[in-house]
C-alpha cells in the first residue's frame, strides 16, 4: 500500500478513535512510510525505529519460547498504552493516553483491517 493510500486511512483511525494520541505506518526496516501525532514535537522517525525494534525483540522472545513471531504487540507505560500491529508488507504502532485501556482492542482490530 502506497503512502498516498495509507495517509487517509491512518487519519480515518484517528478520527473515528478520538482517543488516539499518534499512528504511524512503518516498513520492515522502521523507517516510517507516513504518520501523524496531535504534538508536533514527538519525533516520528524515532518512534518507528523504536517499534521495529520493539517488533524484532518480541520475535526473538517468540522464537526462543517456540510460538513464533509476534502478530501484535501492546504495551502497557505509565502514561498510555503503544499497540504495534506487523504485517507483511508495514506495520503500524499507535498510541493513546491512560484512560483509553478500553479502547486497545477496538484499536488493534481497526489496524489489523487496515493491514489486511
Amino acid at each position: 500500500m502506497s503512502k498516498d493510500e495509507l495517509e487517509p486511512r491512518l487519519a480515518k483511525i484517528m478520527s473515528d478513535i478520538a482517543e488516539v494520541e499518534g499512528i504511524i505506518a512503518l516498513d520492515a526496516d522502521g523507517k516510517t512510510i507516513t504518520g501523524k501525532t496531535i504534538s508536533e514535537d514527538m519525533g516520528i522517525d524515532k518512534i518507528s525505529k523504536t517499534a521495529s525494534t520493539l517488533l524484532e525483540n518480541v520475535n526473538s522472545f517468540g522464537a526462543a519460547i517456540e510460538k513464533g513471531k509476534a502478530t501484535e504487540v501492546t504495551v502497557a507505560l505509565n502514561d498510555g498504552f503503544a499497540v504495534v500491529v506487523a504485517g507483511s508488507d508495514f506495520s503500524v504502532v499507535a498510541f493513546v493516553d491512560s484512560d483509553s485501556k478500553s479502547q486497545l482492542a477496538l484499536l488493534a482490530r481497526t489496524i489489523k483491517n487496515l493491514i489486511s
